[in-house]
């Protein structure tokens, strides 16, 4: 079976690559205008809404790009069609290397790493110790929950954690709808719109005149 380079439509699959490209460099930059270099400040909204819909509008792109190659005829993509294999031979650490990247179907590897990181400082906090504890990094036997003041004796399992997590969640929502109720109760006590009447004739009610 001879391959044949003419057959595989390059042109999509670079503008395919330079879009994706540009996907991930704007969720980067998103990343890094949120975080505001780890200080405790919240950037301004303007900000941080422009590079969300410039990421949405990137993405509504990337998507027109991969339906627009479908046809009336066609039921399926032609890149479901697409297999990647090397066109020169590879030793096992080149193909792992090389090629096993391309074939992920998950996140890439700055996205794990910062989920992996986030997962960790969330189980650093929680009295169960989450996934710390149930991945066994942590000792279980002796070691107190921060802010607990309680040593564990027993193993932490799954549904500990999960009960745990459900907490927290409820906790959250309790307190976004504290917080809700707050903001209208003011709302209704300080109405913004008597706060703004101008009381003071308008020039044209004094009849004002510039040439004066």
């Amino acid at each position: 079976l001879v391959f044949d380079p003419n057959s595989l439509p390059i042109s999509q699959l670079e503008s395919l690559r330079f879009k994706a490209n540009q996907i991930i460099e704007s969720i980067q930059t998103l990343q890094r205008t949120i975080e505001v270099g780890g200080q405790n400040v919240m950037p301004p909204w303007p900000d941080i809404l422009s590079k969300y819909n410039l990421i949405l509008s990137q993405t509504h792109s990337f998507y027109s790009s991969l339906t627009s190659s479908l046809s009336q005829t066609q039921a399926k993509s032609p890149y479901e069609k697409i297999a990647l294999h090397p066109s020169v031979g590879m030793t096992d650490a080149q193909f792992d290397n090389e090629i096993i990247p391309l074939l992920r179907n998950q996140q890439t590897t700055d996205v794990l790493q910062q989920e992996n990181a986030t997962v960790r400082r969330l189980a650093e906090c929680m009295v169960t110790r989450g996934a710390l504890a149930i991945s066994g990094v942590q000792n279980q036997s002796s070691q107190a929950a921060p802010s607990s003041g309680i040593a564990r004796t027993q193993r932490v399992t799954n549904e500990d954690v999960l009960r745990e997590c459900a907490e927290i969640r409820e906790a959250h929502d309790h307190r976004t709808e504290r917080a809700v109720r707050a903001v209208l109760m003011l709302r209704d006590k300080y109405e913004w719109k008597q706060r703004l009447t101008v009381e003071m004739e308008e020039p044209e009610e004094l009849q004002w005149d510039p040439r004066l």
